[in-house]
């Protein structure tokens, strides 16, 4: 029943979240910097909006989690790596 609904609420949450980073990173040395808020699988949805902007190189976090934490979790940063079209760099956690 609810279905008619979920692409307003996308909207909604999607221009709730745009608002919040521009709260966060405003003027000053983030000024230059374009924001973009997209919703799905996040790693296929990254390398879809580089894809689109055509963006020289994605820098992206990894957890660096192993095993059956991987397993259960999945890498987003994996997913980017090897979907994306343009150079990846995956910065380890705690560096």
């Amino acid at each position: 029943m609810w279905s008619f609904r979920f692409p307003l609420f996308c909207q909604i949450r999607l221009e709730q979240a745009l608002e919040q980073l521009k709260k966060r990173f405003d003027g000053g040395k983030y000024a230059s910097i374009k924001r973009h808020c997209v919703l799905g699988d996040p790693g296929s949805e990254i390398a879809k909006l580089a894809t689109d902007i055509q963006a020289n190189l994605i820098v992206i976090p990894s957890h660096g989690r192993t095993g059956f934490k991987r397993i259960l979790l999945g890498s987003v940063a994996e997913r980017v790596l090897r979907l994306s079209a343009c150079p990846v760099l995956v910065l380890r956690d705690g560096i």
